[in-house]
C-alpha cells in the first residue's frame, strides 16, 4: 500500500501548528479489512514516525552532535559519487565540527511509505557560520528493526 502526507509546520507563538493533507481518496463503499489490513499500522502512525526519523535527522545535524546524525544512516547507505562509507563518515564529522553553529531547516515535507521503504522529500534551509543555503532534498529510508534509517540521499528536484 502506497501512502502520502504533505506537511506544512510554522511555528507561531512558541507553538508548532501542523496541517496534513492525506493522499488517498476514501473508498465509496465500506469494506470488511482483511487480516492483513488490520495488522498495518495506520497510515498517519506511519507517516509520523518517518517524519519523527527526518527531524531528529536535522535536529543531530542543527545540534552538531555527529554520533546522532550518523546513527540516522542505514548501515547499507551508499555515499553520493560512490564514495567510501568510512571516508565519507570522517568527512561529514570534520564538516560538522568546523562549524560554530548550524541550523537545519525542514519545509513543505512530502513522505510516501510504500511497506518498508519511505520517501522524504522537502526544502532543506541550511545554515552555519555565514553560509546559508535552500535546496531540495529527497532521503530515501528504511525500516529497520523499530527505526526509519537513511539508505540514499539525494539534493535537488
Amino acid at each position: 500500500m502506497n501512502r502520502s502526507l504533505t506537511t506544512t509546520s510554522l511555528l507561531a507563538g512558541g507553538l508548532l501548528l501542523a496541517t496534513a493533507a492525506f493522499g488517498a481518496t476514501p473508498p465509496t463503499t465500506p469494506a470488511t479489512p482483511t487480516a492483513t489490513e488490520t495488522a498495518a499500522p495506520a497510515p498517519t502512525v506511519g507517516i509520523a514516525e518517518v517524519e519523527a526519523a527526518v527531524r531528529a535527522w536535522a535536529a543531530a545535524w542543527s545540534a552538531r552532535d555527529a554520533d546522532r546524525y550518523l546513527a540516522a544512516y542505514a548501515p547499507d547507505f551508499t555515499p553520493a559519487r560512490n564514495q567510501d562509507r568510512k571516508r565519507w563518515e570522517t568527512e561529514r564529522r570534520a564538516r560538522i565540527a568546523d562549524k560554530s553553529s548550524i541550523s537545519v531547516g525542514i519545509e513543505d515535507l512530502v513522505i510516501s511509505i510504500n511497506g518498508q521503504a519511505a520517501s522524504a522529500r522537502f526544502k532543506q534551509v541550511y545554515r552555519a557560520d555565514k553560509v546559508k543555503e535552500t535546496g531540495r532534498k529527497t532521503l530515501e529510508l528504511q525500516r529497520v528493526g523499530n527505526q526509519w534509517l537513511i539508505r540514499k540521499e539525494s539534493a535537488g528536484g
